[in-house]
């Protein structure tokens, strides 16, 4: 990426996944550009691989595990992208956690710590840490991907119906608080659609019956262009 261009900057979490890497082809087609983040960094480099394929300009690639980092990363990640990328216009928390379906009280405690950090702490190191950024930006915007169906269906769905709870809270509260002069809070629910963590709740389902991760990436990206009017 070129620091001295006018193309807005996108920074997707869980990039390398069936959602995040939709979003990311359709944003570099639409002419933006974008830093891909995600704990699989061989899928990082495989869907730099894929886009460049397609002759796409290739992602910015960030290797990062929300549910491992603490706020000095963060940080350090913040001032990577000042560095090489001089502006943040908008902060897209795709990233998420889920293993199965199982009682509240039945979740190990290990899959609790992750699901959390992954969907809830990290998210929020992550907001702090680019805030500088998206103030700066006239149309800044931090968009939560969010998952509605657990939290009107909530038995089973354990830490991960937790965090989906805790992030609509925190994007309702970031809203309230930002006033005119910072970035908007933003809440999307793509709805279903195919991907491996939605086949680890329901494995007898088709792709054929479901909605495609392109067609909810590109719901995502119309609401954040609806949030800009």
């Amino acid at each position: 990426m070129d620091k001295q261009n006018d193309r807005p900057v996108w920074l997707i979490t869980g990039a390398a996944g069936a959602l995040g890497s939709e979003l990311v082809r359709q944003l570099l087609g639409a002419g933006k550009d974008c830093i891909a983040l995600d704990r699989n960094a061989r899928g990082l480099n495989q869907l730099h691989d894929r886009l460049v394929a397609e002759g796409l300009s290739p992602p910015a690639l960030m290797p990062m595990d929300l549910a491992g980092a603490g706020p000095d990363e963060y940080a350090k990640l913040a001032e990577t992208i000042e560095s090489e990328f001089g502006r943040l216009d908008v902060l897209l928390h795709g990233a998420a956690e889920f293993v199965a379906l199982r009682p509240l009280l039945h979740q190990p405690a290990e899959e609790w710590f992750k699901i959390i950090q992954t969907g809830v702490t990290g998210p929020y190191l992550l907001t702090v840490a680019l805030m500088p950024l998206l103030s700066e930006a006239a149309e800044g915007r931090v968009v939560f991907v969010n998952d509605g169906y657990c939290l009107d269906n909530p038995g089973n769905w354990a830490a991960y119906g937790v965090a989906q709870a805790g992030r609509r809270q925190m994007v309702r509260s970031l809203e309230q608080e930002s006033g005119r002069h910072g970035p908007r809070f933003v809440e999307v629910d793509p709805g279903p659609f195919f991907s491996p963590m939605r086949t680890a709740a329901w494995p007898s389902e088709s792709p054929d019956d479901l909605p495609s991760p392109g067609r909810a990436a590109k719901k995502i990206i119309e609401r954040v262009r609806q949030s800009a009017c």
